[in-house]
């Protein structure tokens, strides 16, 4: 099969929201507010069919493995550096050059790579990102890259603002590099180290723990009989296996790349700017459509147009309305009579502790502290109720997790009975897994499947979001938290959920629209994925004050 890499936002596979066919964007922001149209809907409702009339047929490691196929790197032969992908000998132009560029029109800008000499690359893998972005403005959002599987590369976006646009086209890794992380993905679960505290009494011995261990040497499994879900940890010398309390990580020293293998991946060759042969492009309010209530809110839109964009700092989807939870007001009204369980890593707990900011009147049911596992909130007169319990091993942390505070999020969910829209669920996993080969992943998103199914059999009416992970620090050890992996990770969200009745929350089209590589974002970039997922739990708020008008 011709392997590629389709960085960013696959045309293929990638979607941002649910129920679409069609979709074409024509936007105004003007005194009298933001105009949009759209060409087609393949269903102006935003619920999909109930659970109960849509079959889901088994899924399988190796179904989601064959899926992601395509936006796998390609074997190819590198003799040295000078072979390799280079940002400063490789271009961005624009195709179909127009006199003048509207609002809603799309921008193409096709890619060409080169290696350091300066010959043209014949094949794709390369991992891209892109955006355009008007920094005055504090407007930006992603463009859909497409691997044209020949050294270039077909960027699209859709010009959604007014005024002078900037276009950046990032080369994050070189083709040569996507393959030199697969492999070494692939080769081992011993990047991370993991140790077990176990605790009796006063006394505490300490031993390894991990998914593969030693065989020959005798150990403690830890196993969920039912999902399959298990690690284990050297049998500690005293101790019995389960006197187990803690487990705490760091990196393992070593690598599996080869001197010239990670030479690619250092700091100054992650995330380079490829330059354009065009300047920055003016968009023009071409016309004016009156503006009237915002249209349905709809779960899935053509993958190739973008899920939303920032205006003045704040993210404005293209499919629901997140002006108003911007709003303390707007954000309590939607909260009201309903109880959210944010289920996962610490990305998903930024989202608990920034309404819990904001709402000066709850109280803590359980006061946070740091590397705690779960933390409860609840509005003084009952009226809602909002908590977040980490997700089971792995976890990547110095800190001590007790084992006796965690359990995996598909029997959390197990736990949840028939409780009707007032329930809500979000789930959010992935950085913690980015080191560890992609069959443990996927093995995790199908444990979370059926558990969903399950809960959606007895309970239809409860609501279920994904979201999606964001990108994080250039820094991070590559080998092992590269944002390929996040990227990878998403497709197999995607895949996984995407016939389910679920929500997506989509953090990494933020995040590059952003241009924010932070594993915790701030508070600020934060507010725009609640708004985001609160858009789509009460899709039909009143307040259109905080929309953004030019």
């Amino acid at each position: 099969m011709n392997r590629s890499l389709i960085a960013t936002y696959n045309t293929r596979n990638l979607t941002q929201c649910e129920n679409a066919k069609k979709f074409f964007i024509f936007v105004c922001i003007a005194t009298v507010g933001l105009i949009l149209t759209k060409r087609h809907l393949r269903s102006s409702i935003h619920r999909l069919p109930s659970i109960a009339s849509v079959p889901h047929p088994e899924m399988t490691v190796d179904d989601v493995m064959l899926s992601l196929q395509g936006d796998l790197p390609p074997t190819s032969v590198w003799e040295s550096v000078q072979n390799t992908s280079s940002p400063a000998q490789s271009t961005a132009s624009l195709e179909h050059l127009q006199a003048q560029y509207c609002m809603g029109d799309t921008l193409d800008v096709r890619v060409d790579m080169r290696d350091h000499s300066g010959r043209p690359k014949t094949h794709g893998g390369d991992f891209i990102l892109a955006r355009i972005h008007s920094p005055k403005l504090q407007a930006s959002a992603t463009g859909a890259v497409t691997d044209l599987r020949n050294g270039s590369y077909r960027v699209r976006f859709t010009l959604l603002w007014p005024g002078e646009v900037q276009v950046s086209v990032l080369l994050m890794h070189s083709s040569e590099a996507v393959q030199a992380l697969w492999r070494s993905r692939q080769l081992n679960y011993n990047k991370i180290t993991h140790k077990g505290n176990f605790v009796n009494g006063s006394k505490t011995e300490t031993t390894e723990c991990g998914f593969q261990l030693n065989a020959s040497k005798s150990q403690c499994e830890y196993k969920d009989e039912r999902d399959g879900e298990s690690y284990a940890c050297y049998t500690p010398p005293t101790l019995p296996c389960h006197s187990i309390d803690t487990m705490s990580s760091f990196n393992t020293p070593g690598s599996a790349l080869t001197k010239e293998e990670a030479s690619l991946l250092t700091g100054n060759n992650i995330g380079v700017k490829i330059k354009n042969k065009f300047g920055n492009v003016d968009v023009r309010k071409c016309s004016v459509i009156p503006y009237n209530k915002w249209r349905d809110c709809v779960e899935r839109i053509n993958p190739s147009i973008s899920s939303g964009y920032f205006w003045r700092n704040q993210w404005s989807s293209l499919c629901c309305k997140t002006g108003s939870f911007f709003t303390l007001e707007s954000i309590k009204s939607c909260l009201k009579g309903k109880k959210i369980f944010f289920m996962g890593d610490s990305t998903v707990r930024q989202w608990i502790e920034y309404l819990i900011n904001i709402q000066k009147e709850f109280h803590s049911v359980l006061n946070s502290v740091k590397g705690i596992s779960s933390i409860k909130f609840v509005n003084p007169k009952g009226e809602y109720s909002i908590q977040w319990k980490v997700h089971n091993y792995p976890w990547i942390t110095a800190h001590k997790s007790k084992l006796s505070e965690s359990s995996y999020i598909s029997r959390d969910l197990d736990t949840i009975g028939a409780e009707g829209e007032d329930t809500v669920v979000v789930i959010g996993v992935g950085q913690h897994f980015r080191a560890y080969p992609l069959e443990l992943f996927v093995r995790r998103l199908l444990s979370l499947r059926r558990a969903i199914q399950r809960l959606q059999a007895r309970s239809p009416g409860t609501r279920i979001f994904i979201k999606l992970e964001n990108t994080r620090e250039l820094s991070s050890e590559p080998e092992r938290f590269s944002d390929w992996h996040g990227h990878l990770q998403n497709l197999a969200q995607r895949k996984v959920f995407g016939d389910l009745e679920v929500g997506f929350v989509d953090a990494w089209e933020m995040t590059v629209a952003a241009n924010t590589f932070v594993t915790h974002p701030n508070p600020t970039f934060i507010a725009s994925e609640v708004a985001e997922f609160l858009s789509r739990l009460c899709h039909t708020p009143q307040d259109t004050s905080a929309r953004p008008v030019s």
